[in-house]
């Protein structure tokens, strides 16, 4: 699915290698067109270094609305602000330290590190684009990416890709802990239509509940008007 900003597009294509913590460097993969893969990363073993290298491959021009016409907006570059939201002992770099990325130009991002607690943690990406219009009028606008969750979990690590159209639950299945992208707190529900009693805590964007006292069973989870089903083994 191809994701396009006002005026840039960020290619994400994420490949996971263990690799010692000095090396935080990365090398892009070839990118064929903009968009952002995969819908998910193999896990990690929680307690060893790991990287997740993002390739990132921006648009030369895109079209924009400006004084009341679709123009042409010609792509100067885009500068990546920040990874927010990464758990402790994770950590970032680009390519080379150099966070701003040219047009048709493949760059990179590491994040890597060892996590030292577990839980859902969504990322935010803020960027700031550049551009010019008519050929000599420069524009800028700021973005930001909200598309995936950096899932630490008993065993391992991984990031996943984040549909903002449905109800995010993060493991599914599960019979600990669960985790829920929501706005509000989510209800729980039996197959037959009995609400579950449970207790959430909420950090940020995501609330979080026991469900190791759930019979096993599969469970209609609902919130900001949507619905998912969630298995508890």
């Amino acid at each position: 699915m191809i994701r396009k900003f006002i005026f840039a597009s960020l290619c994400l294509t994420a490949t996971f290698m263990v690799q010692p913590l000095w090396s935080q460097d990365c090398t892009p993969v070839t990118l064929s067109e903009p968009g952002i893969l995969p819908e998910a990363l193999p896990f990690a073993q929680k307690g060893q270094a790991y990287s997740e290298t993002i390739s990132v491959l921006l648009f030369s021009d895109t079209m924009v609305e400006a004084n009341g016409q679709t123009v042409k907006a010609v792509i100067d570059s885009m500068v990546l602000l920040d990874v927010l939201g990464l758990p402790s002992g994770v950590t970032y770099r680009c390519k080379d330290g150099i966070n701003k990325f040219l047009p048709l130009t493949p760059s990179c991002i590491s994040v890597y590190g060892t996590p030292t607690e577990e839980g859902t943690f969504p990322l935010e990406i803020p960027v700031m684009s550049y551009a010019k219009v008519f050929g000599f009028v420069s524009i800028n606008q700021g973005d930001t990416i909200r598309n995936y969750v950096l899932n630490v979990f008993d065993g391992g690590a991984s990031l996943s890709k984040v549909n903002l159209n449905e109800l995010n639950i993060f493991p599914n299945p599960s019979n600990a802990q669960v985790s829920v992208l929501s706005k509000e707190i989510p209800t729980v529900f039996s197959f037959n239509g009995v609400e579950m009693n449970l207790n959430w805590d909420k950090n940020g964007s995501v609330f979080q509940t026991s469900v190791a006292n759930l019979p096993a069973g599969l469970y209609i989870m609902r919130a900001n008007g949507r619905s998912a089903r969630f298995v508890k083994p």
